[in-house]
């Protein structure tokens, strides 16, 4: 074997060599990457699991929370209203719903106390009418 040859056989080994390292290489760090991935995709689903795990609690103590709280309020709500309503046709049928005892409308002049005008006024417009009537009627006579 000539000098050329051998080192033509040790280029071609070392090569060989070379090539195996890099896959070899290629190999381990394509494991690696897929540990990694898989260790971090292991990590994600643990926080996601802990996120659901620690919050889902959370959520239905805050949604039975504002439940409870927004069903007294409605309670009370629903009581002032009832008492509301009460009082109301209560003034209603006593014809005061102005209140303090101040009736609002009375055709009886027994009924309405001495600051009500609401008789008086009625009266006045009927009076007024009557009197626009009557002179329409005279003039109207006057013409013919």
């Amino acid at each position: 074997m000539n000098s050329q040859e051998d080192d033509q056989i040790l280029l071609e080994t070392i090569e060989q060599i070379q090539r195996a390292i890099e896959t070899a290489g290629d190999k381990i760090a394509g494991k690696a990457q897929a540990s990694v991935d898989r260790s971090l995709s292991i990590f994600d689903k643990a926080k996601d699991n802990i996120a659901w795990v620690l919050g889902l609690p959370a959520a239905f103590a805050g949604s039975f929370g504002f439940l409870w709280d927004s069903s007294g309020d409605e309670a009370a709500l629903t009581y002032q209203v009832a008492q509301l309503e009460e009082a109301v046709a209560e003034l209603k049928a006593e014809g005061d719903l102005l209140g303090g005892g101040v009736k609002n409308f009375s055709l009886d002049m027994s009924q309405a106390p001495g600051g009500s005008i609401t008789v008086v006024l009625v009266a006045g417009a009927f009076a007024v009418l009557l009197g626009t009537l009557v002179w329409y009627q005279s003039r109207r006579r006057r013409r013919r």
